[in-house]
C-alpha cells in the first residue's frame, strides 16, 4: 500500500510539472488535492487576502464545474471567516486551482484550521489526498518574533535545548545557530505571505560515532512553516549520513 500511494504521488508531480500534451493517462478523471496541507497569514490591517488551492483530475476534462466544501471538522466557518470567489472549470485541463479570500477578522496568532473536500457533479472524488487543511493565522512582524529566547525540541538528540536565533544576510532568511554542533548554523527561508519554510541539504557538523557526518534534508511532503505570532518554528526533515538515512523527525522551535 505504501509503495502504491508513493507511485501515486510521484505521477502527480509528474503531472504537474509536464504539459497536457505529455500526459498519459487511460483512466477515468478523479478529484484529488495537490497538497494535503498548507498554511496562509494574513497581514494585520489588510482586512482580507485571496488564496489559492491547487487541485488535479488526472486526465482532461471538459466542462466539468469543481467547488470547494467545507467540512464539518473546519474550525473556520464560511461567511465569517471566508468567503468561496466561485467554482473553477478544468476544461481541456487535467489540474486547476479555486480562489477564497481569507477575512482578516478570522485569522488568530496561533492559526486556526479550514478543512475543505471537493465537489463535482460529473468528476468523482479520488482517494489520495480528498481533504486539504489550511492553516490561517495572523501574521505578526519579524521583530516580534525575534524578542526574547528560544528553545528546540530535537527528537533526533531526545531533548529540548536553549536555541538562539538570527536574521541572516539574506532576505527572508535566520540562522538555527549551533543547532547540532557548535561552529555550524543551519540556515533557512521562510515565505512571509505564508509561512512556509525551506531549506537546502546542509551539514549539521554533528559526527555519528559510526557513520561520520550527519546532514539534513526537508521533507517535502509535509510542510515546515514558521509562526511569527506564536514565535514557532516546525522543521520537518530527514537526517541521512553516506550509508543511507535515518528516520524523519520534526523539530519544535518555540520561543518565550
Amino acid at each position: 500500500m505504501k509503495i502504491t500511494k508513493y507511485l501515486y504521488l510521484l505521477g502527480l508531480a509528474f503531472a504537474a510539472s509536464c504539459s497536457n500534451e505529455k500526459i498519459i493517462y487511460d483512466d477515468e478523471p478523479v478529484l484529488t488535492f495537490i497538497n494535503s496541507t498548507s498554511q496562509q497569514l494574513v497581514d494585520q490591517g489588510s482586512g482580507s487576502k485571496i488564496v489559492e488551492v491547487k487541485y488535479g483530475t488526472l486526465a482532461k476534462v471538459d466542462n466539468a464545474e469543481v467547488r470547494l466544501v467545507v467540512d464539518p471538522t473546519s474550525q473556520l466557518k464560511e461567511g465569517i471567516d471566508f468567503e468561496f470567489m466561485g467554482a473553477s472549470n478544468p476544461s481541456g485541463r487535467f489540474d486547476g486551482t479555486i480562489s477564497l479570500k481569507l477575512l482578516e477578522s478570522g485569522a488568530s496568532p496561533e492559526g486556526k484550521n479550514a478543512v475543505f473536500r471537493l465537489q463535482s457533479p460529473t468528476i468523482k472524488n479520488g482517494i489520495l489526498n480528498p481533504v486539504h487543511t489550511m492553516t490561517v493565522a495572523l501574521k505578526c512582524p519579524l521583530t516580534y518574533f525575534m524578542g526574547g529566547t528560544f528553545t528546540a525540541t530535537q527528537p533526533f538528540f531526545g531533548g529540548t535545548y536553549p536555541q538562539q536565533i538570527q536574521q541572516g544576510a539574506e532576505p527572508n532568511t535566520l540562522l538555527l545557530k549551533n543547532y547540532y554542533a557548535n561552529g555550524y548554523d543551519i540556515k533557512i527561508q521562510y515565505d512571509p505571505s505564508t509561512g512556509n519554510v525551506t531549506f537546502a541539504n546542509q551539514q549539521t557538523g554533528y559526527m555519528h560515532p559510526t557513520y561520520g557526518m550527519v546532514s539534513i534534508r526537508q521533507v517535502t511532503t509535509t510542510p515546515s512553516v514558521i509562526n511569527f505570532c506564536t514565535r514557532k518554528i516546525t522543521l520537518v526533515y530527514t537526517p541521512f549520513v553516506s550509508a543511507g538515512n535515518f528516520a524523519n523527525v520534526t523539530d519544535i522551535i518555540q520561543g518565550s
